[in-house]
């Protein structure tokens, strides 16, 4: 059956995108390709209204407010995603759309080019790339990031607002805490804890777990040093 222009947005969902640095682009692109969403432009607390933040075919995406601004473009059909990659700022930015508007609608947005097996959990907010694979009984917490190509195995538990960088590779039960980063093409062999808020650099291997607030790297991985909550890793 025809769907005209008209029922096809009535069907779709509205949505906002919070963030307009490189990676909202990446997540613009992924919510385009699953095709039900109509994305209203992006919330910004640095750019000017009006700011094209990306240009898809003869599509162009602006910011449209910051978060101060939200009431006056949301409503109940209104859902958002925040597209930054910087675990703190995710639960930063969470936390302050949700004293304005305390119910508000987070949206997991999960590639059309991704495998997700049975079993599978993830919570709201969270931003699954293209290439991931996440495997039976793993728990995908809310507003988490599972990024391009890596490979989540069996039973892993990603507490709230943890990410992972591209080609990451976990055993199975493997657990990694709020607030937490894997870096590009690391390893974390199977049955091992990270801490909350601890950082794993790239390529690193992890063999024994990993403690609360630390920086960890090498072949095997080593704790560095202590790291703060806010402390800045996507450089």
């Amino acid at each position: 059956m025809e769907i005209d222009k008209f029922n096809l947005n009535w069907i779709m969902k509205k949505i906002l995108i919070f963030g307009s640095g490189s990676h909202s682009k990446v997540v613009l692109s992924e919510i385009l390709r699953i095709k039900n969403y109509k994305v209203i432009g992006f919330v910004d607390e640095k750019l000017k209204k009006g700011t094209v933040v990306g240009k898809f075919g003869n599509k162009t995406f602006k910011v449209i407010c910051n978060i101060s601004k939200l009431k006056s473009v949301v409503d109940k059909n209104t859902h958002g995603v925040i597209a930054i990659g910087s675990n703190f700022i995710r639960k930063k930015i969470t936390n302050k759309v949700e004293k304005i508007l305390k119910n508000f609608n987070w949206e997991k947005i999960i590639s059309k080019n991704c495998i997700i097996n049975g079993n599978v959990k993830i919570g709201k907010g969270t931003v699954i790339i293209s290439g991931a694979v996440i495997n039976t009984g793993c728990i995908i917490g809310k507003h988490c990031l599972i990024n391009t190509s890596s490979s989540i195995d069996h039973d892993n538990i990603f507490k709230n607002f943890s990410s992972c960088g591209p080609n990451v590779t976990t055993g199975g039960n493997v657990l990694l805490g709020e607030c937490s980063y894997l870096g590009i093409s690391s390893t974390v062999k199977h049955m091992v804890k990270v801490g909350d808020n601890t950082v794993i650099g790239c390529q690193s291997m992890v063999t024994k777990n990993c403690k609360n607030n630390s920086l960890y790297f090498g072949i095997p991985a080593k704790k560095i040093r202590n790291r703060k909550m806010n402390e800045e890793y996507l450089q």
